[in-house]
């Protein structure tokens, strides 16, 4: 069948592609998306004429009214718009995309993936995805390449049998089966050189409490992924019981050497859990450490390893990122972490005895909490003391345990919450705050929540990595 949409009369697709906004969440410049520059390899490697843009670049933010600015004059026009987003930045995603001036527009990313993968087909309609005709679900390297193919040929993408593709007809929503995980070792090295603003800097400046410095205020950052997959179970996480899909090493030295080219001096793994294997540990720091590049990673407390840790702080690591989560034993139980309190201390202070900053990773608000179990964190941190940690308020995700099967923990799941759906970014309003506890009311976690925010300001002194950045000096 050939398209017969808005008067395509073939030729290689020129693609646009870049993150949902996400002003109050995060920067987008700090937290480059890995598998934007991914998708944007594989297209240009199949001949399409693609480019990576900053989506901060495209908006401002109304911080008074609360809402998003399109800047309407920096839309260009496309054969394919491609925005990928979570659930906590997708509304701003389809309220640019509303007005884009593109053939074909696409949403992909974890929310559509896990929307469409889960139970609950009421999040199928398409008051969800408004301002696109398509969404794409899973990892679209080959989906991708395999619709702008199609409409290169000038043949209706919806005939063309590509994996994870959805789209409606009226109210009726038609679902392509999933898409295969692609061979991680066969995707070419992302395209970086695409990236349509400037990398950060700063983003591993560490002056931490236990003494020790690291100026990288007047580095390049940029984000670098040796595995994709995590094989563990939290409930929280819609990433989880994943398979571990590893790169080859040559793929990890053909990166680090492209960034480097790039100007790039720090780089972040984005594994989800890294130090799995530590050998392989060993031979990925030895790579970066012979191209001259910091590094920083996250690893789970269980796998703390004293030798491993001392050598990656020789070899460029200057900071581990331990998904602690709480210091409540009953809380980690139910949200199946599989570590303790005790694993937990072990690993931040083995991480800072080997020389490397510690992150703690926290998170308020999962099903159960009550002001005893934040007081445990409370007093938890403030005696372990990390170098830096990251408060987060729980939400349920789509793609969690409590997202699948909210009963088993005792709540119920509001019924369009998406604009909501932060972890971060929740000072200002208890409204945020999107589940209903037995435990405790949203106003007491919310007090609460900002009671441990200033607090680990006031003692830590580092709560997240953009006031670290400002202290460091960093743009």
């Amino acid at each position: 069948m050939r398209w017969c949409g808005k008067n395509w009369s073939g030729g290689v697709a020129k693609v646009l592609l870049f993150d949902s906004p996400s002003w109050t969440l995060f920067s987008p410049q700090m937290h480059l998306h890995l598998g934007i520059f991914s998708l944007a390899a594989s297209l240009r490697l199949a001949g399409h004429d693609v480019r990576v843009l900053d989506c901060h670049k495209l908006t401002s933010w109304d911080a008074t009214n609360g809402w998003l600015v399109i800047h309407r004059e920096a839309q260009e026009d496309c054969d394919v718009l491609g925005i990928s987003a979570t659930t906590g930045n997708v509304h701003w995603g389809m309220e640019l995309a509303e007005s884009w001036p593109a053939r074909f527009k696409i949403l992909g990313g974890p929310h559509v993936t896990h929307i469409l993968k889960g139970s609950r087909s009421k999040f199928w309609s398409r008051e969800y995805f408004c301002g696109f005709n398509f969404v794409m679900a899973g990892e679209a390297e080959e989906s991708l390449v395999a619709f702008c193919n199609a409409i290169d040929r000038g043949d209706d993408p919806r005939q063309a049998g590509i994996p994870g593709l959805a789209w409606w007809d009226g109210g009726v929503i038609h679902i392509m089966p999933q898409p295969c995980l692609p061979d991680v070792t066969r995707l070419p090295p992302p395209a970086f050189d695409l990236w349509g603003s400037e990398f950060a800097k700063g983003t591993l400046s560490v002056n931490s409490i236990q003494g020790r410095e690291l100026d990288a205020s007047r580095l390049l950052n940029a984000p670098i992924s040796a595995a994709r997959g995590c094989p563990y179970s939290c409930a929280f996480c819609a990433a989880a019981r994943a398979k571990l899909r590893e790169t080859t090493l040559i793929q990890v030295e053909v990166e680090a050497r492209n960034l480097v080219e790039l100007g790039v001096g720090t780089v972040h793994i984005r594994d989800e859990t890294f130090t799995v294997r530590a050998e392989r540990v060993r031979k990925i720091a030895d790579i970066l450490h012979a191209h001259g590049l910091l590094w920083r990673a996250c690893t789970r407390s269980d796998l703390r390893n004293r030798e491993l840790f001392e050598y990656i702080a020789k070899r460029g690591c200057g900071e581990l990122g331990f998904g602690v989560e709480h210091a409540s034993a009953r809380m980690l139980k139910l949200m199946n972490k599989g570590i303790t309190p005790e694993a937990n201390e072990d690993g931040i202070k083995m991480c800072q005895d080997s020389g490397m900053a510690a992150r703690a990773f926290l998170m308020v608000g999962f099903p159960g909490e009550t002001l005893d179990t934040i007081e445990e964190l409370r007093g938890w941190v403030l005696r372990i003391r990390p170098d830096m940690v990251a408060l987060s308020v729980f939400q349920p995700y789509p793609g969690s345990d409590v997202w699948e099967h909210p009963e088993r923990y005792g709540v119920e799941l509001p019924s369009a919450p998406f604009e909501y759906f932060w972890q971060q970014g929740l000072d200002n309003s208890e409204d945020r705050f999107v589940l209903n506890l037995a435990g405790i009311s949203k106003r007491d976690l919310f007090l609460a929540y900002k009671e441990l925010a200033y607090d680990f300001e006031e003692h830590i002194g580092h709560r997240d990595r953009t006031r670290l950045q400002e202290k460091q000096g960093g743009t």
